[in-house]
């Protein structure tokens, strides 16, 4: 990969857009698990993330990301979306303060709550997976 995508700010841009796209489908299987279907909202958050997650790792392994730390894929898969899951926690914390709480709308707390898992979960992902640390510490 040559030109922006090899910055810092290049991969960030790049993990936005996936992370759009990740976000949609996450959305959109949230609103029709909960308004579709009668789920609970923080049930449905949970698999339409996971929808989202597999959506996410799928794009950016092919088109964020220029170093890939990590050569098996069941293992690069299984830390990708440990972080996810980590942020899942804080995401769904975070829903439920501003639905219960608050009284904000399911979706629109699922809008809040993605700002912060964007900005987590781009941040842990480049850290454990994505970065070349053996050329950063000159190894």
């Amino acid at each position: 990969m040559t030109g922006p995508g090899k910055t810092l700010g290049g991969e960030f841009l790049r993990y936005a857009l996936v992370g759009g796209l990740a976000f949609a489908a996450d959305f959109a299987a949230l609103a029709l698990l909960v308004s579709g279907l009668g789920m609970h909202y923080l049930l449905g958050a949970f698999f339409a993330f996971m929808l989202g997650i597999w959506v996410n790792y799928r794009l950016s392994v092919r088109w964020v990301f220029a170093f890939r730390a990590i050569g098996h894929r069941g293992a690069e898969f299984t830390l990708f979306l440990i972080v996810g899951v980590v942020t899942l926690g804080a995401s769904l914390a975070l829903m439920a303060a501003l639905v219960d709480w608050a009284g904000v709308h399911y979706l629109w707390a699922k809008a809040v709550a993605a700002v912060f898992t964007l900005l987590a979960n781009f941040a842990g992902r480049r850290l454990l997976l994505f970065t070349n640390w053996r050329s950063r510490l000159g190894g």
